[in-house]
């Protein structure tokens, strides 16, 4: 089961529907009261990812259900302003940016990172444990790609005050707490997120 597709963008239009959507989704699946907040929780979650990581865009929204398994998928085509890449490149160059705090935060910052021009890509995601990889691996793959519960895993298995701080910005966050995985996709110039939840 699936709910019929909104068109959301970054100045809130759409994201009422979206909701509402998500909230009849939810009822018609049974969820008790408690689970339909988490869904939606992870619904206004994902469009502030979207808004705070491309500005200005607009995006496909829908939720996919099989059984009490949910997939809340966000699809947006950015295209970024010469003001845009600028600000992505400097904050990529630098090798990290102080305004950055917390897990959402992170992936935010790293979606825009990813987004840069080809010709960028040796400043692409600073090491770190957000780095999917070595830079020169993007160029030449077509997807760039993530998945909260790889990157779990390796704060897990990794030692150090980086990997301790990670941590702890994962049990602060909402979604990490309450979605099963985050799985990011980036090919070109679009962006798709997937937020999984089964209850």
């Amino acid at each position: 089961m699936k709910t019929s597709e909104v068109i959301i963008n970054s100045n809130g239009d759409g994201m009422e529907k979206a909701i509402e959507e998500t909230q009849r989704l939810a009822e018609e699946s049974g969820l008790t009261h408690k689970e339909q907040i988490r869904l939606r929780l992870l619904s206004e979650e994902l469009f502030g990812i979207m808004k705070g990581a491309t500005g200005e865009a607009e995006g496909s929204y829908y939720v996919e259900r099989e059984g009490k398994s949910f997939e809340i998928h966000l699809v947006s085509d950015v295209d970024l302003t010469k003001e845009m890449k600028l600000t992505l490149l400097s904050v990529a160059t630098s090798g990290e940016n102080d305004a950055v705090k917390g897990f959402m935060s992170k992936i935010k910052d790293m979606i825009g990172t990813a987004m840069l021009p080809a010709d960028d890509a040796i400043s692409r995601m600073s090491s770190g444990l957000m780095s999917m990889g070595s830079p020169s691996s993007f160029r030449t793959g077509e997807t760039y790609e993530w998945s909260m519960r790889q990157y779990k895993s390796g704060i897990q298995n990794a030692e150090g005050k980086e990997a301790e701080e990670a941590w702890d910005e994962l049990e602060k966050s909402i979604v990490a707490n309450i979605a099963d995985d985050v799985k990011i996709s980036i090919t070109g110039y679009t962006v798709k997120v997937v937020i999984s939840k089964a209850f």
